[in-house]
């Protein structure tokens, strides 16, 4: 982030720009009385500052946010004197302060959005997270008969293929972007497999598709050409703006504290929970480490522990 007098380049839409370029240009005109902002932005852009701002998604907000809980609070090793060393004492930070740091970031992209310079379709990863709890609790997933409500509601829905949508979330673990650039022609009705040939870490991945995913697939598959998307609108090559459909049908299932992003929580944990390892999980997801998938470690242990009593309980002394 600039923090000298430095002529910052003006952002133009449609040319892809840093989250750093966007913070530069935002605090070059900042009105704003909070002395503290600036500190929390340049810990944002520390963390995502090299990523093009209109790709960031709801998983590099959960990122930061995890980076933030683990550097904790901040200590002035020289005290209030001028120069003094800044570190981290890995303190727990309260659940306000992190949610104001969660704040900063969705306020930048906000306003990057009303002066026109993101994507027409795009919209702020942050409102796909959830609020810091004061438990800093685990991520919500849902639960089976949550998700079995929600995929009852959403058949009644005013926008036929949101089920499908669901359905394809939970069982694939993609991101809301994977599935609306999906094209019928990367759909492989026959094998049951959808290619992806970018995704956000910008490499291709293969969706394996469930029998119960395929049916509702070929229910909208004959009327549509290829280069049409999946999920489209209004207009064949332009993604469906879902919002109002999918909150109708939360609301319906009487289903609280979930964003679309949720569905992405529900295909890991409920992997982790039914014994699959760190690594197939991290697999099912397109992770390119284990680390953003340790999120779901805690899940494992009931699953680990089943499989422990099952070897050594009939084992006797070892």
């Amino acid at each position: 982030m600039n923090t000298s007098n430095t002529v910052i380049s003006p952002l133009i839409r449609g040319e892809a720009f840093t989250l750093s370029a966007l913070a530069d240009s935002y605090m070059a005109c900042y009105q704003g009385r909070d002395p503290s902002f600036g500190n929390r932005l340049s810990f944002i852009v520390q963390q995502l500052g090299h990523k093009v701002a209109s790709e960031i998604d709801a998983d590099d907000v959960d990122d930061f946010l995890e980076a933030l809980q683990k550097r904790g609070k901040l200590f002035n090793r020289g005290g209030n004197k001028k120069g003094g060393e800044i570190i981290a004492t890995h303190k727990p930070l309260a659940a306000a302060t992190i949610n104001r740091y969660r704040c900063s970031l969705q306020s930048i992209l906000s306003w990057a959005r009303r002066k026109r310079l993101m994507p027409k379709t795009w919209t702020n990863p942050v409102s796909e997270t959830q609020r810091m709890p004061e438990d800093n609790a685990r991520s919500r997933y849902l639960s089976e008969a949550e998700y079995d409500r929600l995929l009852k509601t959403s058949r009644v829905s005013t926008w036929p293929k949101l089920t499908l949508l669901i359905m394809l979330a939970v069982t694939t673990g993609a991101r809301r972007g994977t599935l609306l650039s999906l094209q019928w022609k990367d759909v492989d009705l026959n094998e049951g497999r959808a290619f992806c040939a970018r995704t956000k870490n910008g490499e291709p991945f293969v969706l394996v598709l469930m029998t119960d995913v395929l049916q509702e697939l070929r229910r909208f598959s004959g009327k549509s050409k290829q280069e049409d998307l999946v999920f489209c609108g209004k207009y064949p090559t332009k993604p469906m703006n879902f919002n109002k459909t999918w909150e109708v049908a939360l609301a319906n299932a009487q289903i609280e504290g979930v964003v679309f992003h949720t569905l992405r929580h529900t295909h890991a944990s409920w992997l982790a929970r039914r014994g699959a390892p760190l690594l197939a999980i991290a697999d099912s997801l397109g992770h390119k480490s284990l680390a953003m998938t340790k999120r779901y470690s805690h899940l494992c242990v009931d699953s680990r522990a089943e499989m422990l009593n099952r070897i050594f309980s009939s084992q006797g002394a070892i």
